[in-house]
């Protein structure tokens, strides 16, 4: 979905906005999988609901940066 909308934004405004606009996960973030999400090309961050109250919050904001 997310590099659908990645090539979306190339064809329909330009490149340059499809490169610097930053596209999120909104779906269900975890600690166990927030490695193999950070790793996907096109997503650029994490939209993270309830796990976001939880401990294991750290393992995911790592995720990202690392």
């Amino acid at each position: 979905i997310h590099a659908s909308l990645r090539s979306w934004l190339t064809s329909n405004t330009s490149s340059e906005v499809a490169e610097n606009m930053r596209i999120q996960y909104g779906g269900s973030v975890t600690a166990s999988n927030a490695k193999e999400l950070a790793a996907c090309p096109d997503i650029d961050g994490f939209l993270v609901g309830g796990a976001s109250l939880k401990p294991e919050f750290l393992d995911i904001c790592n995720a990202q940066v690392m």
